[in-house]
């Protein structure tokens, strides 16, 4: 999910957290609810931190840095509580200058991270002939730093070894040059490298109804510093705290000495041993019901949700050599003459049937089969490496098409063309529902050609 993104500039003004904003209780950037309020910040280490505090609206000019588990305070006396660390690989796909990604990563029922990050083996799918010595390894994509070293044997790549794992890898292809030899073939296998560990601690530690801030809404007169002790009433337990009295006897703060536990509600009842005071009154400030940090995406008021995907050219399910128009996202698509759903990562809405000549088909061909189907030619591939094209990828437009039929190529005017094999789709066309879409100017893929698209829900 995602959340606005509020910088961390020394010199600013922060919003210190408080659930009762509203026209008449503005917070320091004139925002009417907690919502629009500035009080969290992203710093350049891309910790996330909330404001507890802002030292009576004061500028914040000590990055907050600290990854503990505990509210703390910086030198220029705002506090802070650490909530998130945004990963490598969540920056690549999520992070912009209006958003950042927030993730809710420990407790019941909670998903894993289903981001990659970090190139963790490499696996030779074609050895290829001729090498007289390791080919260098080339790794294409959109993190840094992973490198790797092939070894070879019998003229054949037989092992690539990953020397550095890298970081911030959504995607990778493998570009094997020199050696002497020619079409050996290999793919990365991502891993993560973004470690959820602070922020599971960060949720797992959270303290339920902590009271860490107290407003003084009247000052009040004639109180005596030593002589006001400071009750903290409510439904909770545990939450203690000392009043602040100025030389003019007017109360300025309450410091919280312990924050306590379980409140949803608190009140503040002041006892003098000897002084004369009179009309001070407080608001209590208490955390969400369940803690600071322990549901981020809903402490910052997550209201958007991001999807991002690259698209290559290393599975025989995504086109080159034609264009789109058309980019979308559905749920509930099912297998191919199924009804369980699909959940591959990638997978072919297209009949493949195998040709001879290549030169019969060409790309957006209309054709119509003896069972009555009509298709349209998506693309022609090379599908065993020996530089012809052996299979075409239909688009069906009319249902029916058998093993036994023959081709009628209508855009050339071609008829009898045999089928020598059928795959059948792995996707059914007529399942999921359509949740967004967008038309495009034509986009035309090219062998290693990588996409990413990138898109945001508001909701």
């Amino acid at each position: 999910m995602l959340a606005r993104r509020i910088d961390w500039v020394s010199g600013t003004v922060y919003d210190k957290y408080d659930d009762a904003y509203s026209s008449s209780n503005t917070s320091n950037s004139g925002a009417t609810s907690l919502q629009t309020a500035n009080y969290y910040a992203l710093t350049d280490d891309f910790n996330v931190y909330k404001c507890i505090d802002n030292n009576s609206n004061g500028q914040s000019t000590d990055k907050p840095t600290s990854t503990g588990t505990e509210i703390f305070t910086t030198t220029d006396s705002y506090k802070w509580k650490f909530l998130f660390q945004i990963g490598a690989s969540d920056r690549t796909r999520f992070l912009s200058t209006a958003y950042i990604p927030v993730r809710k990563v420990s407790g019941a029922g909670q998903p894993s991270f289903d981001v990659n990050g970090e190139i963790d083996s490499i696996t030779v799918s074609a050895g290829g002939s001729g090498y007289t010595s390791p080919p260098t390894v080339t790794i294409n994509g959109d993190g840094t730093g992973a490198t790797a070293v092939a070894t070879v044997g019998s003229g054949a790549v037989t092992a690539i070894t990953v020397s550095t794992a890298g970081t911030g890898y959504t995607f990778a292809d493998i570009v094997l040059t020199g050696g002497a030899g020619a079409n050996a073939k290999a793919d990365a296998v991502l891993g993560s490298t973004d470690t959820a560990s602070l922020q599971t601690n960060v949720e797992g530690t959270a303290v339920k109804g902590t009271i860490d801030n107290i407003v003084v809404t009247n000052q009040g007169t004639d109180y005596t510093a030593g002589d006001v002790s400071v009750k903290i009433l409510g439904d909770g337990i545990g939450a203690t705290g000392a009043a602040v009295v100025n030389t003019n006897g007017n109360i300025t703060g309450v410091t919280i000495t312990n924050p306590g536990s379980g409140y949803t509600n608190a009140s503040i009842q002041l006892t003098q041993a000897s002084g004369g005071g009179t009309n001070a009154t407080f608001r209590v400030i208490i955390s969400p019901i369940d803690g600071h940090g322990a549901h981020p995406q809903k402490e910052l008021f997550c209201k958007r949700v991001g999807v991002t995907v690259s698209f290559d050219n290393d599975s025989r399910d995504l086109i080159t050599g034609n264009d789109y128009r058309q980019v979308g996202l559905m749920k509930n698509i099912t297998k191919y003459g199924l009804t369980s759903l699909f959940d591959d990562a990638t997978g072919s809405p297209h009949f493949i049937i195998g040709i001879s000549d290549p030169n019969n088909y060409g790309a957006d061909d209309k054709l119509t089969a003896t069972s009555g189907g009509g298709f349209t030619v998506a693309q022609l591939r090379d599908t065993t490496g020996n530089g012809t094209d052996d299979s075409v990828y239909l688009q069906e437009d009319v249902a029916g098409i058998g093993t036994s039929d023959t081709i009628t190529n209508l855009t050339k005017g071609l008829s009898s063309l045999p089928i020598n094999s059928l795959t059948n789709p792995e996707i059914d066309n007529n399942s999921g529902d359509i949740v967004y879409f967008d038309n495009r100017k034509p986009i035309t893929r090219e062998e290693g050609q990588v996409e990413t698209v990138k898109i945001i829900f508001t909701f």
